[in-house]
């Protein structure tokens, strides 16, 4: 069995490393799709991803050192269905049953078995897929895997480094079946996707979490907005001049206006549009409730920028010439301080606030709602 272990620590840390690299959009995608974040449904998606990055080590790796030399591989395709049996028989001839139960022959079929369980129950239960829909799903898969083995990746290799075997389509299909037959029994603690839409446009309690996820989201939205205006404005500049090296930095007159443009699109905008809740909010179901019912202009502008407009000033001002240096240096370093008192400040208040308003809606007299609720 030791042969068969590193492949299920390769699953266990590669998919917890990638399930924590994709943590924040699968977050977003329930709230947004489900109107909540369901915790079961966040443990089953981590089990996705341990279970892929599993699937692909048992059925892909090790990867051949040598990609040249197909005189040693052992690639192959078998078309005998059943063939297996025949397999073992040879192999556990005049043995126990107990040597025959634990031969490699018998384990490889039982463990191809095993492999696809666990697809069959997520097609079932986490993707919300019928019955015959998930056996199906994982021939379809199976199927995809030997065609790569045979391929030797589809090209990558010059020629096949395993066997594709039809045996293992059909095992593996056998694993699927037991799995989604099985997935209502033990994947029934998981709510299906179908019953969480259907209380999308419930409002709920603002949660301090759900409050520090949107400011989350403003932050990535600040920094996207910054990336994509830096592209806009430096990078024609960069192709009609030919700069190279310390050239293809923004200039002071492009920094500027990447921060205003950023100003703009993540302040401005959002402030006067709808509820004048910011982008990361209205991504969360948040928007503020005004005592006059809507808010005056000034007052969602300063609601908007009070955090945020420090935090565009420090990752606009770390692009600006020379700012590791000199009076510029100096310049910089104290507004990236007053930013980092100021978002700091936010964030810890939201727990000790009215309905987790915080600062920003706190020093502008404004509360904060669920943006289902149906009064404002």
């Amino acid at each position: 069995m030791s042969g068969w272990t590193w492949q299920a620590w390769v699953g266990l840390v590669g998919g917890t490393l990638i399930f924590f690299a994709v943590l924040g959009p699968i977050l977003l995608v329930q709230l947004r799709r489900y109107g909540q974040m369901s915790l079961p449904r966040v443990i089953g998606a981590a089990a996705v991803s341990v279970y892929a990055v599993a699937l692909v080590a048992y059925t892909l790796l090790p990867l051949p050192d040598e990609r040249a030399n197909c005189s040693t591989a052992h690639g192959a395709l078998e078309l005998i269905p059943g063939h297996s049996i025949g397999d073992i028989a040879r192999e556990t001839a005049g043995l126990s049953v107990l040597s025959t139960l634990t031969s490699h022959a018998f384990l490889q079929v039982v463990l191809n078995v095993i492999l696809f369980i666990p697809f069959g129950a997520i097609a079932r239960r986490y993707w919300n897929r019928g019955l015959g829909v998930s056996i199906l799903l994982g021939a379809l898969v199976s199927l995809l895997i030997e065609s790569t083995q045979y391929t030797g990746i589809w090209g990558l290799y010059e020629c096949a480094y395993r066997v594709a075997d039809v045996d293992d389509v059909i095992t593996n299909t056998a694993g699927a079946a037991i799995g989604a037959l099985i997935a209502p029994i033990i994947l029934g603690w998981m709510p299906s996707a179908r019953a969480l839409r259907a209380t999308r446009d419930r409002a709920r309690p603002i949660t301090v979490w759900r409050r520090w996820f949107g400011m989350v989201l403003d932050a990535f939205a600040v920094n996207l907005s910054i990336t994509v205006l830096s592209l806009v404005f430096v990078v024609p500049r960069v192709l009609l001049t030919g700069a190279t090296g310390a050239a293809n930095d923004p200039t002071l007159p492009e920094v500027l206006s990447i921060g205003a443009g950023t100003v703009v699109l993540v302040i401005v905008l959002p402030a006067l549009i709808g509820s004048g809740a910011s982008l990361g909010q209205r991504l969360v179901w948040l928007a503020p409730q005004w005592s006059d019912g809507r808010g005056s202009a000034a007052r969602r502008l300063y609601r908007g920028s009070v955090v945020a407009l420090p935090y565009i000033a420090t990752t606009t001002a770390a692009q600006i010439p020379d700012a590791t240096s000199g009076l510029t240096q100096t310049i910089v370093g104290i507004i990236g301080i007053l930013s980092f008192i100021i978002v700091a400040t936010a964030v810890v208040s939201v727990p000790f606030t009215r309905h987790r308003r915080g600062v920003s809606y706190a020093s502008v007299g404004a509360d904060l709602r669920d943006a289902r609720t149906t009064t404002p």
